[in-house]
């Protein structure tokens, strides 16, 4: 939980919301997915991470999923609604390296230039 302050100074409570409660909420589907980012020692010899190249090849992401996209903590009523999605999701590309830097970047906030 954390504290905001009301118009009158009194801190107020505000209830965690899971990401599964808030498609809920705003009367969606919670479909979700992960990828690999292959990482290697660096080739310089140092002991550093860098990204694998196959990581940035110009090709999707792999799925860190074992079945694919998955809906199992959707907490919808329609469950055949639900499935469809998550099979349309589960067909949708995965993200390039680029694709996922730009989806980083909006959610934290960040502006990208490319040098």
């Amino acid at each position: 939980m954390r504290n905001e302050t009301s118009t009158n100074s009194i801190p107020i409570r505000q209830v965690y919301m899971s990401q599964a409660e808030r498609a809920l909420d705003s009367g969606s589907h919670y479909i979700e997915e992960s990828v690999w980012v292959y990482l290697m020692r660096d080739w310089d010899g140092t002991d550093r991470w860098v990204l694998d190249p196959v990581t940035v090849d110009g090709y999707g992401l792999d799925s860190g999923l074992e079945d694919g996209a998955r809906n199992s903590e959707c907490m919808c009523e329609d469950q055949a609604e639900c499935n469809a999605i998550r099979d349309r999701m589960d067909r949708a590309a995965l993200p390039t390296a680029t694709d996922l830097m730009h989806l980083l970047a909006d959610s934290l906030g960040y502006t990208l230039t490319k040098r």
